[in-house]
């Protein structure tokens, strides 16, 4: 995760499963009261996601993806895939 409080940042991830048919990966800002929706993605056949990241509201102290239904959700309801402080 490259991140920058002012001008958001992006996501660069590796060696993801794809995800299962009906699936996304979805992207949390941590920090605050509760996670934050930051956007979902896929992996790509060589399990490489790229995803660019706008976080409103207070800045993140950190990230979490989850594997969610492919529409999002509101707030993380699969198992963590990938988390950074």
């Amino acid at each position: 995760m490259i991140w920058n409080d002012k001008a958001g940042g992006h996501l660069l991830a590796a060696n993801l499963p794809p995800a299962p048919e009906g699936k996304a990966y979805e992207l949390w800002a941590l920090g605050g009261d509760a996670p934050r929706p930051a956007g979902l993605f896929k992996a790509d056949a060589d399990g490489r996601a790229a995803h660019k990241v706008e976080v409103a509201g207070q800045p993140p102290r950190g990230f979490a993806v989850t594997l969610e239904p492919a529409t999002g959700v509101p707030a993380p309801t699969g198992p963590i895939v990938l988390a950074s402080k």
